[in-house]
């Protein structure tokens, strides 16, 4: 057991330097941060040159491959590498068309490599989005003709971003992107456009860029503007009244997405003269008509007759006449009608609100007055102030009910000292106080004592001449009426101090304890009470090492618990013979 326990605080010694070992090393680990990021294209030879011309630390991450420095070197390591020139390379913009092509270089190369300039160009500008880390851009641009094709080739563009962790693109941004690339080539449709991100997912089919971009129209958006904007309304009219917690609110709006365009052509009822034309001819001068020979063999009464009622203004066919025989008179109109005509083009954008249903429900607490329910007048006001306030059109087929219910009473706040979060917080505190605590009662506290004992043992080793004034001193501090532990220098004397000569009866220098009269506490003062014992008394702590002189109070408590644990007998009787001199000097 006692090497067992002289083992215990090498134990804990090698624990505690393996944790600090251990902590040191994932400090050491966790300080070094990479110069470049994972995605960044950078010559790792260059920056490894740079660093070791430079005297710094350096790493090879072992799955990435990233360089990685110290994290107080970091700021330096980035500045000199940057006016060394070893900077993360970009995608290869129009800068390609500035190599010098030798003679004889095909317009088909050019073309190869004006198209992958202007898909680093791209990507550089795709990488300026905030969200955006990386990005590549691959183009299919049409070959133009000078023939008019009804289905010939179009031009399309594909594009892969690198978001950010924890970064998402919205409806706008995507547009924005897709837009970008289909400005900066020549008739590319934005729907020929395909947006991935580096999971996978179609960005671009989040967005309709058929006819355009409208982005208060897409997905749900308008739907939920509307709702959000029914339950303001009624939050401003009834919270103000009746209080957050006394009423309940549910809107649904059926909203209409789809994009109609419609041309309408209408007619009036009666139609109406828009242009009219008149012609009348008249000939003075009669021409012989009829069949020859037929006029000229009639008798000359018929014609005088005939001449009469034209000079009386008579026509004989029924027809009007000019008292000049000789005159000839034609009337000729035209006239044309059409009906009233209107052409009406209407195109419907998206997000229209075809119907709206609104239900509100009321608690009965709440009711005016502190009655115990609402009236029909009550009800019926409020409806007619929610229908007012939030627009509802009957005939559109809008929907508003307002009914009452009997709310739940709300919970009882809990002290904050049950609450379970203070308990929680509170918990942890205590649980690590406790723990501060008991390592110290039983790890600090038994290694301090530890400590001390062999501090003062080696003392007391190194000088024994200096037990005198050490006893002097102990019986100085020890007032309190505890007999401190000192070593014997001798027996001869029953009732001799520590500082006469002599041998215990047990053996020459053996340690005994002093009485409070200051005897033995192995005998009854000396060689008499051996002698009258019939043979030396053995010495309690003759196989037990002495506290050292001047140790505390507790020290020598606990150096008296194990010596009673260990030898009760003896204690007993030493114990027995203080009482009895104590009880003979009060007598």
């Amino acid at each position: 057991m006692r090497g067992l326990r002289g083992l215990a605080p090498l134990l804990i010694l090698a624990t505690v330097v393996t944790a600090l070992v251990l902590m040191l090393l994932w400090r050491d680990q966790a300080g070094y941060k990479p110069v470049f990021g994972q995605r960044e294209h950078v010559p790792t030879a260059d920056v490894l040159s740079v660093l070791d011309a430079e005297h710094i630390a350096y790493r090879l991450h072992p799955e990435s491959g990233q360089v990685l420095v110290p994290d107080s070197d970091l700021g330096r390591a980035r500045m000199l590498l940057a006016a060394k020139g070893v900077v993360a390379r970009l995608p290869a913009g129009l800068e390609l068309m500035d190599q010098n092509d030798p003679l004889g270089v095909s317009q088909f190369v050019q073309d190869i490599r004006f198209r992958r300039g202007l898909e680093g160009e791209l990507a550089q500008s795709m990488m300026a989005l905030d969200a955006v880390e990386g990005a590549r851009v691959h183009l299919s641009v049409a070959k133009s003709s000078s023939f008019v094709l009804n289905d010939g080739q179009k031009s399309s563009a594909s594009v892969v971003l690198t978001l950010k962790p924890g970064r998402s693109l919205n409806h706008e941004q995507i547009a924005a992107a897709i837009n970008l690339v289909a400005g900066s080539v020549a008739n590319l449709d934005p729907s020929r456009v395909s947006l991935v991100d580096q999971q996978g997912n179609l960005l671009s089919a989040r967005v309709d860029m058929s006819e355009g971009f409208d982005g208060g129209a897409q997905g749900n958006e308008a739907q939920r503007r509307i709702q959000d904007d029914i339950r303001r309304n009624v939050h401003e009219l009834l919270a103000p009244v009746l209080g957050e917690q006394n009423y309940r609110l549910s809107v649904t709006a059926d909203v209409n997405n789809d994009r109609v365009q419609e041309t309408r052509e209408q007619y009036g009822d009666a139609p109406k003269l828009t242009n009219e034309a008149m012609r009348e001819e008249q000939d003075r001068e009669r021409i012989a008509l009829g069949v020859p020979g037929s006029l000229s063999n009639r008798p000359p009464a018929a014609l005088a007759a005939a001449a009469a009622s034209a000079a009386q203004g008579e026509d004989p066919n029924g027809a009007n006449a000019n008292a000049n025989s000789n005159t000839a008179r034609k009337n000729a109109a035209t006239r044309q009608y059409a009906y009233d005509r209107s052409i009406t083009q209407v195109k419907k954008s998206r997000g229209r609100l075809e119907r709206l249903s609104v239900a509100v429900l009321l608690n009965t607490a709440a009711a005016p007055g502190g009655a115990k329910d609402w009236t029909a007048s009550d009800l019926r006001k409020v409806e007619q102030l929610l229908g007012g306030g939030l627009g509802i059109d009957t005939q559109r087929g809008d929907k508003l009910s307002v009914s009452t219910l009997a709310f739940p009473a709300p919970p009882v706040v809990e002290p904050w000292y049950q609450q379970r979060d203070t308990l929680v917080e509170f918990g942890g505190w205590g649980a690590y106080t406790l723990a501060a605590l008991l390592g110290y009662l039983l790890l600090a506290r038994p290694l301090i004592r530890m400590g001390q004992h062999a501090l003062g043992m080696g003392g007391a080793r190194k000088d024994p001449r200096n037990e005198g004034r050490n006893d002097g001193r102990a019986d100085r501090s020890g007032g309190s009426g505890i007999t401190p532990l000192e070593p014997l220098s001798g027996a001869s004397g029953g009732t001799g101090s520590g500082a006469q000569a002599g041998m215990s009866p047990a053996g020459e220098g053996a340690p005994a304890l002093v009485g409070p009269a200051g005897g033995l506490l192995g005998g009854t003062g000396g060689a008499g009470g051996a002698a009258s014992s019939g043979s030396a008394v053995t010495t309690l702590l003759e196989n037990y090492e002495l506290p050292p002189p001047g140790s505390p109070v507790d020290v020598l408590v606990d150096h008296l618990k194990v010596l009673a644990a260990k030898e009760p007998e003896r204690v007993a009787e030493v114990v027995k013979q203080w009482v009895q001199k104590k009880n003979g000097r009060s007598e």
